[in-house]
C-alpha cells in the first residue's frame, strides 16, 4: 500500500489510542513485563480487552509510544515494504527517540515475526497482541524462541466484573454479601466480555461469535461445509462439560471425515472460542486417546448460542469454574472411574486437587452422585480434602477421615489464591 495512505492510518490510530479513557484494571501483574527487553505477546479471544490492556500498560511507561492495529480494514493491502515505511514514519513522528511499539492483532499481516525480531535485535521494546494461538505459537517458536513472554488474557473474571460495577469483593457486612451475590447472578448470565458487561447487552456475544467464526475460521481456512460446521459447533456448545465421541459428532454434523472434525475443533480452540480437556491417566498414551470434554471461551455464548434444554444452569456454572481455573493457570483434567469428578488439578507429576461443580446441591440424587465421584477421585490420588462448588450452598462434610468443602462459586472466585 502507498506510504502516504499508511501514514494517514497511523496518525488516525495514534490519535484514538492517545485519547484518555477510563479502563478497568486487570488482575495481571504487568510491571514484571516492563523491566526487560523481551517481546511481550498478549493472546486471547477477540473482544476480551487486549487493546485496553495495551492502553493500561502504556499508562505505566514513561516513554514515547507507537500504536498500530492491523485489524484495520484499510490495511488489507499491507506488504513487506510497508514495514520499512512504518519505521520511517515512526522516525518522522518521534525524531529517533526511544519508542515502544504496540502492535495489535499482528497475526493479520504476513512476516510480522521477522520484522518484530529485527526490532528486538535493535533493542526496541515491542508488545504484540493476537487472537489466533496457532499462528502466534508457530511463528514465535520459529523466530522468537527465548525472546518473548506471553500474557494469556481472558474475558473479565468475577473480581474484575465487580471492579467494573464499583462493587465490593471483600465481605465486611451483610450488605456487601448481598451486593456480591446480586452481581454474581448478573455475571453468571452475561459472562466476561468487557463491552457486554458495561452495556448489559448479552446479544453482542452472538455478533462476536459470528465475526470470529466467519473471519478467523471460515475465511482463513476456506471452509466449504459451512452448514455441517455450524451443526457441529451448535452440538458442542450445547453439550459443554460432557465427553464426546467422534462417532456421535459424525452423526450430528454429517461430516464423514474424522480428521476434518478434529481440524474443526482445533480451529475453535485456536481462536479461543473453545477448550478441551482430557481424562486424567498416568499413562500419557492412554490419556491422549481417551474422550475429551468441551468448554467454551465465555459464558455468554451458552445463553445466546446453545440449545437450552433445561436452562443448562449446571453446564454454565461448570464452564464458569473451568474458565476461572484457566485464569489461575491450572493444569486441568477430569477424572473418570466408577463415578466422575469434573476437574482434577495436576502440578508437576501429582494431582493436588479434586473439584466438583453442582448447581443444585439440594437435589439428593445429584448430591450423592457428586460426593461419590469426588471421594473416588480423592482416594485415587490420596487427597485428604476435596472441593464442591455450588451456586449458593455452603457446608463442610466429613467422610472417613476425608473432608469435603462445599462453597458457592462466587465466594471461591473472590478468595485469595491460598484459599482457592
Amino acid at each position: 500500500m502507498e506510504k502516504v495512505r499508511l501514514k494517514q492510518i497511523i496518525f488516525d490510530q495514534q490519535e484514538v489510542f492517545n485519547k484518555p479513557v477510563n479502563l478497568i484494571e486487570r488482575d495481571i501483574d504487568v510491571d514484571k513485563y516492563l523491566k526487560n527487553q523481551e517481546i511481550i505477546v498478549i493472546t486471547g479471544i477477540r473482544r476480551c480487552g487486549k487493546s485496553s490492556l495495551l492502553k493500561l500498560i502504556s499508562n505505566k511507561l514513561n516513554k514515547q509510544l507507537f500504536y498500530l492495529n492491523f485489524d484495520d480494514l484499510r490495511l488489507t493491502e499491507f506488504n513487506n515494504q510497508n514495514f520499512e515505511d512504518i519505521e520511517d514514519i515512526v522516525f518522522e513522528i518521534f525524531n529517533d527517540k526511544d519508542v515502544v511499539f504496540f502492535l495489535d492483532e499482528v497475526q493479520n499481516v504476513k512476516n510480522w515475526e521477522r520484522w518484530v525480531n529485527n526490532l528486538y535485535g535493535r533493542n526496541i521494546k515491542v508488545f504484540v497482541t493476537g487472537s489466533n494461538s496457532h499462528l502466534l505459537s508457530s511463528e514465535i517458536s520459529t523466530y522468537l524462541t527465548g525472546r518473548n513472554q506471553t500474557i494469556k488474557l481472558y474475558p473479565f473474571s468475577f473480581k474484575e466484573f465487580l471492579r467494573l460495577r464499583g462493587a465490593p469483593y471483600v465481605i465486611n457486612s451483610s450488605k456487601d454479601r448481598q451486593s456480591i451475590i446480586r452481581n454474581f447472578k448478573e455475571y453468571f448470565l452475561l459472562g466476561g466480555f468487557p463491552v457486554i458487561d458495561e452495556n448489559k447487552d448479552i446479544e453482542l456475544s452472538r455478533q462476536y461469535f459470528e465475526d470470529i467464526v466467519n473471519k478467523d475460521i471460515i475465511q482463513r481456512y476456506g471452509i466449504r461445509m459451512i452448514k455441517e460446521f455450524n451443526d457441529l459447533v451448535l452440538y458442542l456448545f450445547s453439550n459443554v462439560g460432557k465427553s464426546y465421541s467422534y462417532s456421535t459428532l459424525k452423526k450430528v454434523s454429517g461430516i464423514k471425515s474424522l480428521s476434518m472434525i478434529k481440524n474443526y475443533i482445533d480451529y475453535l480452540k485456536q481462536v479461543f472460542l473453545a477448550y478441551t480437556i482430557h481424562r486424567f491417566d498416568f499413562s500419557i498414551k492412554k490419556q491422549k486417546v481417551s474422550s475429551s470434554k468441551f468448554y467454551v471461551g465465555d459464558n455468554s455464548f451458552l445463553k445466546t448460542l446453545a440449545f437450552e434444554f433445561s436452562e443448562n444452569k449446571g453446564q454454565r456454572l461448570e464452564n464458569l469454574v473451568f474458565l476461572e481455573l484457566l485464569r489461575r493457570n491450572k493444569e486441568i483434567y477430569y477424572f473418570s472411574g466408577k463415578g466422575e469428578c469434573d476437574f482434577v488439578i495436576k502440578r508437576g507429576l501429582k494431582v493436588i486437587k479434586a473439584v466438583q461443580v453442582s448447581y443444585d446441591f439440594s437435589n439428593e440424587s445429584t448430591k450423592n452422585r457428586k460426593i461419590k465421584g469426588l471421594l473416588e477421585a480423592m482416594k485415587e490420588f490420596n487427597l485428604k480434602e476435596g472441593l464442591i462448588l455450588t451456586f449458593d450452598y455452603e457446608d463442610k462434610l466429613d467422610f472417613e477421615g476425608k473432608q469435603i468443602i462445599v462453597k458457592p462459586v462466587w465466594k471461591w472466585m473472590i478468595e485469595n489464591e491460598e484459599s482457592k
